[in-house]
């Protein structure tokens, strides 16, 4: 359920929080765009390697094609949550990103486990990989800075009887 805090001021960390995760998710998406499969000279984006994955139906009928679709939801759903955040549904917008840096950040970090550096002339290139973990990595560090700073009802109404 969406619930709207726009209402409450905004604390030093939650605005800081705020402004990390929207640099995290500009990150993300940015890495996506970058070479993630090298194969000789040719550098392949997330998406060309996800065209041909669904292109060779290596994937048909198994779980990892919701993967695959997650991907491709990464960036509409990042665009979303900034909205959300500047509508003011703060802890929406921000568990919301926690789940896109969760999602980006163990797949990139996946990647670059099993990269063999920028020489392989067939594999997962480092550059796409590193910059969407490192992406991811910022907006879980943004998304605990909004919760951090939110600012609970108690002190809205300190003292006395409701």
């Amino acid at each position: 359920m969406l619930t709207r805090d726009a209402t409450r001021p905004h604390t030093g960390a939650g605005l800081a929080g705020a402004v990390l995760t929207a640099l995290g998710l500009a990150t993300v998406a940015v890495g996506t765009f970058l070479p993630w499969v090298v194969s000789g000279s040719v550098l392949r984006d997330s998406y060309e390697s996800i065209a041909i994955i669904r292109s060779t139906r290596v994937l048909d009928g198994s779980p990892l094609a919701l993967v695959v679709v997650a991907w491709t939801l990464l960036i509409p759903v990042s665009t979303a949550c900034v909205v959300a955040y500047a509508a003011g549904f703060r802890r929406s917008a921000a568990t919301i990103s926690g789940v896109v840096a969760i999602i980006s950040g163990t797949i990139a970090g996946a990647a670059n486990v099993v990269s063999g550096g920028e020489e392989v002339r067939l594999g997962i290139s480092g550059t796409g990989p590193t910059t969407t973990l490192i992406g991811a990595v910022l907006t879980l560090t943004g998304v605990v800075g909004v919760f951090v700073g939110r600012r609970g009802r108690a002190t809205e109404h300190a003292g006395g009887e409701p």
